[in-house]
């Protein structure tokens, strides 16, 4: 059983759910041998819990074994479940939800206590880090921040991120590959993992740069050429040309081989950064392109 699934009686209640949840948020699991329901509940809210480590307690109490607490808390129907912070109840269901939905409610209950002093320190670092673009530091923030709290979103997706600006994409994909589902069902980590491979590939594809240039220079208008070398471009960073010129590719011919370089750009945009100046100049062309 996971360090942060415990039984509780009536004689540690006080102590452990009381008190315990003036440290952390305690979700309590009413349940009876006898229940069905609570049968098919109880291993989803193990499996979850495990999942929130040093975020959340579940604490499991046997209603047949502490009526007082079951009377107290006035349990008129199982499984039943409430949340507990600073000693009050804060949340709860009643029967049986879909696994999704226990970890929705996981997830909300867990931010009730948010980080710990010494982890907002690290997040705010982290967060400098990334708007300055200082793969390095990111990086060594993140692992800080995991060092503590495995399942940080944040760390997750700094560590990660700082992977791949730093090229090492084979261990970023490692890490993907590992992580819990519900932090891989994030937006912002699908959205990374769609990106792993379009920022391996510029990189690759920026070691021909000089060949892409030649070909492009031999023939103006080719718009493959014109797809080739905006990969490479954008695998050295450079951002802005790479942008240009692929809205020169959609202006020469923006339904070549289903509109490619439209596609290509939209991708670009999307991996590296929406708010850009880049990529507003970027989509502002696009626009004019396309619909005037």
């Amino acid at each position: 059983m996971s360090k942060n699934i415990i039984e509780v009686s009536q004689e540690n209640f006080v102590e452990l759910i009381i008190k315990g949840s003036e440290k952390l948020p305690v979700v309590v699991d009413f349940w009876a041998p006898w229940c069905s329901p609570c049968k098919q509940l109880t291993p989803i809210l193990e499996k979850t819990a495990t999942s929130f480590q040093d975020k959340i307690i579940l604490a499991k109490i046997n209603i047949d074994e502490n009526q007082s607490i079951a009377a107290q808390m006035q349990i008129q129907s199982i499984p039943m479940v409430y949340a507990f912070f600073n000693g009050q109840v804060v949340d709860g269901f009643q029967g049986n939800i879909a696994e999704s939905e226990v970890v929705d409610f996981f997830k909300k209950v867990s931010k009730l206590s948010g980080p710990s002093p010494e982890i907002s320190e690290y997040l705010e670092e982290l967060k400098n880090a990334i708007s300055n673009t200082a793969w390095k530091e990111a990086l060594k923030f993140s692992d800080l921040i995991l060092d503590i709290d495995q399942n940080n979103i944040d760390a997750c997706y700094g560590k990660v991120r700082s992977l791949i600006e730093l090229q090492k994409f084979k261990e970023a994909k490692e890490i993907m590959s590992v992580l819990p589902k519900e932090i891989l069902n994030e937006k912002k980590m699908q959205d990374l993992n769609l990106n792993v491979d379009i920022a391996e590939n510029a990189f690759k594809a920026s070691k021909n740069i000089l060949d892409f240039e030649n070909v492009l220079k031999k023939n103006p208008k080719d718009i493959k050429a014109h797809i080739d070398l905006s990969n490479a471009l954008f695998g050295e960073g450079r951002i802005a040309d790479c942008y240009s010129l692929l809205i020169n590719a959609i202006k020469i011919d923006p339904e070549w081989n289903n509109q490619e370089a439209r596609k290509k750009l939209l991708s670009f945009i999307s991996s590296h950064d929406l708010t850009s100046e880049e990529a507003k100049r970027a989509r502002r062309q696009l626009s004019s392109i396309l619909f005037n």
